[in-house]
């Protein structure tokens, strides 16, 4: 999959996503390309004003931009990034302090 979409170099190094609800936080990671340390961005749901999903003929890639910044992962599943959204989407609408999340 990742061949395919150009990414050769992210077989070793796969982007992760982490969404903790209870924080209302959000977190992009991914080992370095010397594959010794960890790179990570977090944002928090209030700052988060649009999700955009590009998919490919495999794989997806997310992006989640926020006021004066933005998240991007690269080549995951289809059906990850979708149920990325939809984890925000609903907290947004379920959620007592709206943070008004647009996609």
């Amino acid at each position: 999959m990742l061949l395919a979409n150009g990414h050769a170099a992210d077989v070793l190094t796969s982007w992760q996503i982490e969404i903790d609800i209870d924080e209302q936080t959000i977190t992009v990671s991914k080992r370095n390309r010397i594959l010794i340390g960890v790179d990570k961005e977090t944002l928090a749901f209030r700052f988060i004003r649009r999700i955009k999903i590009d998919e490919h003929l495999i794989g997806a890639d997310i992006t989640i931009q926020a006021v004066g910044d933005k998240l991007t992962a690269y080549c995951l599943d289809k059906s990850a990034c979708q149920r990325i959204k939809e984890i925000l989407m609903e907290y947004n609408a379920t959620s007592k302090t709206k943070h008004n999340i647009f996609s």
